[in-house]
């Protein structure tokens, strides 16, 4: 019996994060062709300058890597800090929300700017680490909300219950953290090499 109700927490848990991230992505697409004219030119601006610096210039493989590593390792650690406080649940909604958002947007404004051409630089923005971060969000907002939902709704002890909850969690949350430093390997050198190649098709 535990074990159905369990599944059907799971099953809840997705079903609000697919209407979050279908919500952002409506209303991020929404937006990108409501404010059209005023991005365009500044897109427009930007392949100007960062595109032909891109395909001029060196790429900094390992400041790039150090960059990448810092940036996903900062919010990996905020999101799983704000998973065992109150706030976790309301911080996942919003981070779900927002990616939605930004990927309907972004995938608006490029296509709009440059046809189907502009899928090709979607895809190569996003691949390959877009195959790592994926899982890792996914798990991470699934055992996050179980990690918060037990503290909060089914734990009723003080500290030295609250890190027996936690613990069985740290295993995971280190495999998950070792996938972001393969992520981020792969974003700074196989993803910036890729970009940096196709990068001439819009110049």
């Amino acid at each position: 019996m535990r074990r159905i109700k369990f599944q059907f927490q799971r099953l809840n848990i997705l079903q609000g994060a697919l209407i979050l991230l279908i919500c952002g992505l409506f209303f991020g697409v929404l937006c990108a062709n409501v404010f059209r004219g005023s991005f365009e030119t500044q897109l427009r601006d930007y392949q100007l300058t960062v595109f032909t610096d891109i395909s001029k210039n060196d790429v900094d493989y390992l400041g790039l890597f150090r960059y990448i590593l810092i940036r996903n390792l900062k919010e990996f650690l905020l999101f799983w800090l704000l998973s065992i406080t109150i706030l976790g649940v309301p911080y996942m909604a919003l981070k779900v929300g927002i990616f939605g958002f930004y990927t309907g947007f972004f995938i608006s404004a490029v296509t709009m700017q440059y046809g189907l051409k502009g899928l090709l630089l979607i895809l190569v923005y996003e691949f390959p680490h877009g195959l790592i971060y994926l899982p890792v969000g996914i798990i991470s907002l699934l055992k996050g909300y179980e990690l918060c939902r037990k503290i909060y709704h089914d734990n009723r002890s003080h500290l030295i219950g609250l890190f027996r909850i936690i613990k069985p969690y740290l295993f995971l949350i280190l495999l998950l953290a070792l996938a972001l430093l393969l992520g981020s390997f792969l974003e700074a050198y196989a993803g910036s090499f890729l970009l940096k190649k196709v990068i001439y098709l819009f110049l």
